[in-house]
């Protein structure tokens, strides 16, 4: 990992969402669902997945976590509480809408969706690809090397994976914006990331929802050993853990994402009750 150090500065005068970046709702049916992206990422890797269910009848909303879409400079200023209030906006918009609402986050997404199903504010959680610790050193030891690194670079920053996307867009007629994730890393956030980490692991066994886990083996980002940390500590009596073995970390955009479609509408179909 490149590790120079970056010296770009906050630019405030020009400050705005990228654009694909931007929060959406797609307005559908009584049950809801919370869809959050991870880490320096946005909106836009939820898109898919958003546009899937609310073809099957659902309400979805796509938040755009705090200082994220916009630049790593805004975000390395964020507080992970930020990104948590962000959550329970989303969640109260479509309590206010919805009947029952659940959460389904990917990555730090789904940290987020794990700690309001600790708080007994969703009717259930999806995790996918969610780390509960992080094994990378340069992770652990963030606190200090912020002191003196505030960025680092991402060394597989665009990668395979965004042009894949980028062409997926161009098949769809989308522009092709690719995943709209950070070249840079702030390192501020990723002691906020770790802190969120730290609490949610705290607060699972007071988890009682439904929850469905989604992991990859060939995910080098999040532990697989996750999907098993989460499900052995939570109360939860409805469990469905799914292993993936060829997606990357991002399971909303990669190549099994159909599949992954279909685990989160099915898990939410079964435990929508009665609709009218």
């Amino acid at each position: 990992m490149d590790t120079r150090p970056e010296t770009r500065k906050l630019d405030l005068d020009h400050v705005r969402i990228r654009h694909g970046a931007e929060p959406f709702l797609l307005d559908g049916g009584e049950v809801g669902c919370v869809c959050t992206h991870g880490f320096t990422a946005s909106p836009e890797e939820m898109r898919w997945l958003a546009t899937y269910l609310h073809a099957r009848g659902l309400t979805v909303y796509v938040p755009r976590l705090a200082g994220h879409g916009t630049q790593p400079a805004i975000m390395r200023r964020q507080h992970w509480l930020n990104w948590y209030e962000d959550e329970l906006d989303a969640i109260a918009l479509l309590r206010a809408r919805c009947r029952k609402v659940f959460a389904v986050g990917l990555s730090m997404g789904g940290l987020l969706s794990l700690r309001a199903g600790t708080d007994g504010i969703v009717d259930g959680v999806v995790a996918m690809a969610t780390p509960l610790f992080i094994e990378q050193r340069a992770a652990r030891y963030a606190r200090l090397i912020n002191l003196v690194l505030p960025f680092t670079r991402k060394s597989d920053w665009p990668g395979a994976l965004d042009e894949a996307v980028r062409a997926a867009q161009r098949a769809m007629g989308l522009d092709d914006y690719g995943r709209l994730d950070y070249r840079l890393r702030p390192t501020a956030s990723v002691v906020q990331l770790t802190a969120l980490m730290r609490d949610v692991r705290r607060r699972l066994p007071r988890l009682s929802v439904p929850l469905l886990l989604v992991y990859s083996r060939a995910d080098d980002t999040a532990p697989y050993a996750s999907l098993e940390y989460v499900a052995g500590r939570v109360r939860s009596t409805d469990v469905v853990q799914h292993t993936l073995e060829r997606s990357g970390h991002i399971l909303t955009q990669d190549v099994e994402r159909e599949t992954v479609f279909r685990l989160v509408w099915e898990f939410i179909q079964a435990r929508m009750g009665v609709t009218e």
